[in-house]
């Protein structure tokens, strides 16, 4: 294989991990906020199915853009971990 291709080859690996690691880190994100609103006092007028709809999309769309850039870590975390394990693995 020459010395390109390898290259192109680590570089894919590289960014399917780091959309591996962004895509858990929106799930994790996902799942915080749900138990949060999940824990929420009693029920007030604003409460319908439309509601909690329009809130899970909002979550879901905050969590996609955030996950990566939110400042928590946890994907640079992740991507550190395994990144190590890139060279030996085989597509």
């Amino acid at each position: 294989m020459s010395d390109g291709k390898i290259a192109a080859k680590a570089a894919r690996q590289e960014d399917r991990l780091r959309g591996a690691a962004e895509g858990f880190e929106a799930l994790f994100l996902n799942q915080i906020l749900q138990s949060g609103r999940a824990a929420s006092f009693g029920d007030s007028l604003t409460e319908s199915s439309a509601t909690q709809t329009a809130q899970s999309l909002l979550d879901s769309t905050l969590t996609e853009v955030g996950a990566g850039r939110a400042g928590l870590g946890l994907s640079e975390a992740i991507y550190r971990q395994f990144s190590g394990h890139l060279g030996g693995s085989q597509e």
